[in-house]
């Protein structure tokens, strides 16, 4: 995936439950958001709003060894449609999610 120059300064909060082995991640975006199921790994946290992503949930963390692929193929499928909305956002939200993703996942 082809990144902007610049990286975004992002807030996040991140957390990992152990013992029900939830890997949590969400940006301090301040909108309210609901929560959407992609799969049994990968939940969205989605913007009320804005309706892009405010962060997410992987489920079974440790026993998914390939969820970073998964990951950014789901990132894509989640800015579709609001790219059309909200160019612009939608583009720095996404860049967001990489970074965090590469963070958190690295």
């Amino acid at each position: 995936m082809i990144k902007p120059k610049t990286t975004a300064n992002i807030d996040l909060s991140e957390n990992y439950d152990q013992e029900e082995d939830v890997y949590y991640v969400t940006f301090k975006t301040n909108e309210p958001s609901y929560v959407m199921e992609v799969d049994d790994v990968l939940l969205w946290e989605m913007g009320i709003f804005s309706n892009m992503p405010t962060g997410f949930r992987i489920l079974n963390f440790s026993k998914n060894p390939k969820i970073k692929i998964h990951i950014a193929r789901e990132v894509k499928k989640a800015f579709s449609s609001a790219e059309r909305q909200f160019t612009s956002v939608s583009r720095l939200r996404e860049v967001q999610i990489e970074e965090a993703m590469e963070k958190v996942l690295a």
